[in-house]
C-alpha cells in the first residue's frame, strides 16, 4: 500500500509536489522516459510539446486523478502517466485541430474506405466517455479498471436498532 506522504519515486500523495523535496521536472522526465518512441515531438517551441504542456496536461490530470483507486503505487504512476498523456493529447488535437480519435478496429474495406471501429460497454458509458477519445486515456481505463470495479471486504459487525 502507500506510504505515508510520498510516493516511492518521488511523487507526492494526491500528485502535488512539495517545492522543498521534488520539483514537477521529476514527473516530466518520467513523461519523456515512457513515452520516448515519438508519440510525441518534444521540443522549445509550438508546435512541438514543450515541457510547459507536460505540466499543463498534469495539473489536469491531477484534478481527476485518484490515486487511492489503485493499491499499488507503480501501477498508480503508470495510470497517472497514461492520463497526463490523454490530457497532452487532447491539448495537442485541439490545438491542431485535428481530433481524431483512437477506437477498437471491428473491420475494414479498402474501395468504400469504410471503418467499423467499437468500443466496450464499460468505456462508452457515463464517467468513462471522456477518457475513451483517445489511446491514451483507454490505457488509463485498462489499467484502472480492476481499481475502479471496486473491492469487497467483510467485516465483523452487526447493528442495533
Amino acid at each position: 500500500m502507500f506510504k505515508t506522504g510520498f510516493f516511492k519515486n518521488g511523487f507526492f500523495r494526491n500528485g502535488f509536489f512539495p517545492s522543498s523535496a521534488f520539483s514537477p521536472d521529476t514527473f516530466i522526465i518520467k513523461f519523456k522516459e515512457l513515452f520516448d518512441r515519438g508519440q510525441f515531438n518534444y521540443g522549445e517551441v509550438v508546435p512541438q510539446i514543450r515541457d510547459k504542456d507536460i505540466a499543463e496536461a498534469k495539473e489536469e490530470a491531477d484534478c481527476v486523478f485518484n490515486e487511492g483507486l489503485i493499491g499499488d503505487e507503480d501501477c498508480a504512476e503508470k495510470a497517472l502517466l497514461h492520463l497526463t498523456a490523454h490530457f497532452l493529447q487532447l491539448d495537442s488535437q485541439a490545438a491542431d485541430g485535428s481530433g481524431q480519435s483512437a477506437f477498437l478496429q471491428t473491420s475494414r474495406s479498402a474501395d468504400g474506405i469504410s471503418e467499423a471501429v467499437h468500443l466496450p460497454t464499460w468505456m462508452r458509458n457515463s464517467d468513462f466517455a471522456m477518457y475513451a477519445t483517445t489511446h491514451y486515456g483507454q490505457k488509463f481505463l485498462v489499467i484502472s479498471k480492476p481499481y475502479i470495479d471496486g473491492g469487497v471486504w467483510s467485516v465483523k459487525g452487526g447493528t442495533r436498532f
